[in-house]
């Protein structure tokens, strides 16, 4: 039979191990995400670009779907750094809420407010999310205008 200490120790280093993980899943996923909506918003922003004048000059057509494609791709790329910003803050607050949990289980005294950090981290994950599905919208935008503007003009 187990003792309550061995299980109470066994508890706290599942937690320390699931802050770990928490931490390194975060950052692969982000990292991974972003990588790619970063690489391909600049890719279409700077292609669409570079070839304006190509573009522009074989046709009369109205070039208002490229601009708008830029304003989207630009879009896409500026809520996605932000929500690099907000997605670290979060899991700061994650490590701060689980190192809390910690400290109790161990009877030490608590740093903070554990529900006023929760609440700080569920904004923050909030936001990192409306920020990505901006980020992926905008770039799906800016693709769909490209092609509009493709269609449209050749």
């Amino acid at each position: 039979m187990e003792s309550r200490k061995y299980k109470h120790n066994r508890y706290l280093e599942k937690l320390e191990k699931h802050k770990d993980d928490v931490s390194s899943a975060a950052k692969y996923s982000s990292d991974r995400f972003d990588i790619l909506i970063i690489s391909l918003s600049s890719t279409s922003l700077i292609l669409s670009v570079g070839f304006v004048e190509t573009l522009i000059g074989s046709t009369s057509g109205n070039i208002l779907f490229l601009k708008l494609a830029w304003i989207a791709f630009s879009f896409s790329i500026i809520s996605n750094l932000i929500s690099q910003v907000t997605g670290y803050l979060t899991n700061i607050y994650e490590i701060k809420i689980s190192t809390n949990l910690i400290r109790k289980e161990r009877d030490i005294e608590m740093k903070g407010k554990q529900t006023r950090l929760y609440s700080i981290s569920s904004i923050l994950n909030d936001t990192t999310i409306s920020l990505n599905i901006l980020s992926l919208g905008t770039l799906i935008l800016g693709i769909i205008l490209i092609t509009k503007f493709l269609i449209n003009n050749f």
